[in-house]
């Protein structure tokens, strides 16, 4: 009875002992699992920094790639806005040297100037005079006024010159005119002149008893016959506006043939 119980007693402790032993192992077991867990999520979490690093580094790079481009493109355009800043640039520099050299002539041109403006008054003098003798007066007093500025001092060269050349302008304006104003012909009688551009030239005394056309051919007055009192009267009358312009047939001596 005793050798039974010490023999239960003895598988008793053996299967405690087991029990313990498992246990143990099943302890040791969990451990090593918890430790690998840990291990495990240790790695996910330095996984994640990683690709939380590796996204920020994309996202830098796609931005500073966006960014190069951007830059390339500004580069490009300025590339194009300095060659063509060189083109006008270049450009420039030649109107200067073209605008230095006119003012190194201006000294020239100034001395040429006078001459020039001398010469053309000579000129508009010898066209006065081998012209129809309307409003003589009027044509030498401008001339004479053209010299007198000419010798002034107080008058610059571009003022003396527009001077000139208005009066040539007036000159050219006496052909497209009609034109009447009273005046002395040659035997100084005080009569009516007409002048139709430079095609006729006309007088007629206040008593109409006298009428003449100018030839240019010969320089001298003609006296006109009775048919043409009436048609150069009636020319004086539209000259002074006092009536409605018609037409009036008037004796106009064709241009000598060279």
């Amino acid at each position: 009875m005793d050798r039974a119980k010490v023999k239960l007693k003895a598988v008793s402790t053996a299967a405690i002992a087991s029990i313990m032993f498992s246990a143990s192992a099943a302890f040791a077991q969990e451990e090593r699992v918890n430790s690998i867990v840990e291990e495990v999520n240790a790695a996910n979490q330095v996984a994640q920094a990683s690709q939380q690093r590796i996204d920020s580094l994309a996202d830098q790079t796609s931005k500073i790639f966006g960014e190069y481009k951007a830059a390339l493109k500004t580069n490009a355009g300025l590339r194009a806005y300095n060659a063509q800043q060189r083109k006008v640039i270049q450009n420039q520099l030649e109107e200067i040297a073209k605008i230095n050299e006119s003012i190194g002539q201006i000294d020239e041109i100034k001395r040429q100037i006078t001459p020039l403006m001398l010469e053309m008054i000579d000129n508009l003098q010898e066209f006065v005079d081998q012209d129809v003798p309307f409003q003589l007066q009027e044509r030498n007093d401008r001339i004479d006024t053209l010299r007198a500025v000419m010798d002034d001092p107080n008058v610059n060269d571009p003022e003396r010159f527009r001077l000139v050349l208005e009066a040539y302008s007036s000159e050219v304006q006496y052909g497209r005119t009609i034109n009447a104003y009273e005046g002395l012909n040659d035997n100084e009688r005080s009569v009516n002149f007409v002048r139709v551009g430079r095609v006729g030239f006309y007088y007629q005394s206040s008593d109409q008893s006298e009428t003449a056309a100018w030839n240019q051919r010969t320089g001298t007055w003609e006296q006109l016959g009775p048919e043409f009192r009436t048609p150069v009267r009636q020319m004086i009358r539209i000259a002074n506006r006092q009536v409605q312009s018609d037409v009036t047939e008037l004796p106009i001596l064709a241009p000598e043939r060279k």
